[in-house]
Formats: C-alpha cells, structure tokens, sequence
C-alpha cells in the first residue's frame, strides 16, 4: 500500500510541475513589451532637460508623442513595425503644441502579436528641421 501512495504522489507531483512549465512557457509569448523613450537636449558636458518622450502601449498597440520642453520645438517620433501583410511599416506622430502637449496614434492599427516594435523620438526645429537627440527603444506588440 505504501509503494502505491508513494507513486500517485509521485505521478500527481509530476503532472502539477508539468502543468506549470507549459504555462509558464506559454506566457511570455503572448506578453507585449510596452516602451518609454526620452530624447535629452545634451551638450559636453551633462544633459540639460528632456525635449521630448514617447512610449507604445503593447495592449492596443497605441503609442503617444509628448513635447516636454518649452524650447519652441515641436516633439516627433516614428514607430517601425511589421504589418499585417508582412512588409515594414513605419508611421509618424509628432506634438506641436507647445510644452506639456501630448499627441497620440496608433488606435486602429494591428501590429500582429509578438512582432518587434522600434521607437524613435526627438525634437526640431519646425517640420522640416533636422532631428535632434534621437533616442530608440525597442518592444514587442
């Protein structure tokens, strides 16, 4: 009588860690990486203050520009991604109104889960000025 306790314990044991694995190994496939990224006016010496930030929101597959600096900038960003029909997609946004300003994007698009986000976000002068500080970070939808 021992031995069969003893093994239905062990075969229980077995089939709970078991359970366990597989969705553990599940999980982190489904999970979206969100991304926050901040653009620094840098000089020599130290950074200054932050121009401009912008982050994706992995559920919904949203992301936002904000213009954090009262400096007369306008705050930009591009989000690179693969579509729905497999080709790369890279889309803009950028805040032009002014320090504490925030412009979001994305509602509507499907980035297919699991695929790899780029971020990019920084700052200039007017909408045909060159991009300044440009900073990147990477997520996953």
């Amino acid at each position: 009588m021992g031995n069969r306790v003893s093994l239905f314990r062990n075969a229980a044991t077995v089939g709970i860690a078991a359970s366990a694995v597989v969705l553990m190994a599940a999980t982190p496939s489904l999970a979206g990486t969100d991304v926050d990224v901040s653009s620094y006016v840098c000089t020599h010496v130290a950074c200054a203050y932050e121009a401009a930030s912008a982050s994706f929101i992995s559920d919904g597959d949203d992301w936002k520009v904000c213009d954090e600096y009262a400096d007369g900038e306008r705050a930009k960003m591009s989000i690179t991604y693969v579509n729905d029909n497999g080709s790369t997609a890279t889309d803009y946004l950028e805040a032009t109104g002014g320090a504490g300003t925030c412009v979001k994007g994305g509602v509507g698009e499907n980035i297919p889960e699991g695929n790899r986000v780029t971020v990019k976000v920084w700052h200039q002068n007017g909408p045909t000025g060159t991009p300044q500080d440009v900073s990147t970070g990477y997520g996953k939808a």
